[in-house]
């Protein structure tokens, strides 16, 4: 295993772990009360779930207004939030705890305070391309009811907006083409429609802009204005990666081309 890569590390913790209920909690996660793990096992062992995770990411006034904003929306994207993808509510919904059933598609679960049964998540490890995969195996294998707890999970996700971009930039282009992925943020015909919304309101700034003024009317923190500018440079740097990429497919195709007519 090599060293400071967390996706391995989590692998290895899965195969290794020898409870009925196995927790994964990352270094940037802070856990809050003294409650927190009680409640979270109690609700992952409960019968006909497969697992459990907090509603909310926490909210601190003195955070880095990136880490605030992101705590708030509910997402480390703002693209996976507008899909409904969101691996925690937004501060726009109301806490509360609930049962949940992804029948269609599951969010960014996986990591920051999921908590799963061992015997739903065991069957779909081998490979494992990221946990996020693992959770859309298990949804595909019927193992797709959750439980939200009515509680919060601290996640350190962003501290300037370059360095957030840059990340997102190398995620889209090693984990979103650069390998086959059993979850896909766009997925569906519906997906890319809304993929087109998001663009077009990030064109536009006004729709963007509203979401900002509804959460800063729901919480009372600036860090909601750096909605719009987080959209656009996520849409300018996912349309970059895009480019790239099919470039890159062109120019493949291209040459397959060339050495099958040399071939000749």
């Amino acid at each position: 295993m090599r060293e400071g890569n967390s996706e391995e590390a989590r692998r290895e913790g899965l195969r290794l772990a020898q409870g009925d209920i196995i927790g994964c909690v990352d270094a940037d996660n802070q856990l809050l009360g003294f409650e927190w793990l009680t409640r979270l096992v109690s609700a992952a062992a409960a019968p006909g779930v497969c697992g459990a995770y907090p509603s909310h990411y926490a909210w601190f006034a003195d955070d880095p207004p990136l880490n605030r904003y992101f705590a708030l929306l509910g997402a480390n994207d703002p693209l996976c939030w507008w899909l409904g993808k969101a691996d925690r509510r937004s501060w726009l919904v109301a806490a509360g705890a609930g049962t949940v059933v992804f029948r269609g598609s599951i969010p960014t679960l996986g990591t920051n305070g999921f908590f799963v049964k061992r015997g739903c998540i065991r069957p779909y490890l081998d490979g494992y391309p990221g946990h996020i995969d693992i959770a859309e195996r298990m949804r595909r294998g019927g193992h797709c009811t959750y439980t939200i707890v009515d509680t919060v999970i601290w996640h350190k996700t962003g501290t300037t907006l370059w360095s957030w971009l840059r990340k997102r930039y190398g995620y889209v282009r090693r984990l979103y083409w650069g390998a086959a992925r059993d979850w896909r943020m766009v997925a569906t015909p519906r997906d890319w429609c809304h993929v087109g919304a998001f663009v077009g309101a990030s064109l536009l700034v006004l729709p963007h802009l509203l979401v900002s003024c509804r959460g800063y009317r729901r919480v009372r923190d600036g860090s909601w204005f750096l909605h719009p500018l987080a959209c656009g440079g996520l849409t300018c740097v996912y349309m970059w990666a895009w480019l790239q990429h099919v470039m890159a497919r062109t120019v493949a195709a291209v040459a397959r081309t060339c050495r099958r007519s040399l071939g000749r």
